[in-house]
């Protein structure tokens, strides 16, 4: 859990204090590499049902055939 309102230092009294999770509504999910559509579909789904709003993002979209090829690219030798 990364809370950046969170006290950043580590004392031996705050380390015993309980944690105090804080509720959102809207948040940002950023993926550095491929970022799917279905990853993108589940994470849509899970804030239709929280009432949340994300936002979803990457350095690259990938759909199902792109990243598949990507993983074969990975398994190819190189000579």
């Amino acid at each position: 859990m990364l809370d950046p309102r969170a006290a950043r230092t580590n004392t031996s009294a705050t380390a015993r204090a309980p944690v105090r999770r804080t509720q959102f509504t809207e948040g940002t999910v950023f993926v550095v590499g491929g970022a799917g559509y279905v990853e993108y579909g589940n994470l849509e789904e899970w804030a239709a049902k929280t009432g949340r709003r994300v936002t979803y993002g990457g350095t690259e979209i990938w759909d199902p055939e792109s990243f598949v090829s990507a993983l074969r690219d990975l398994g190819k030798t190189q000579t």
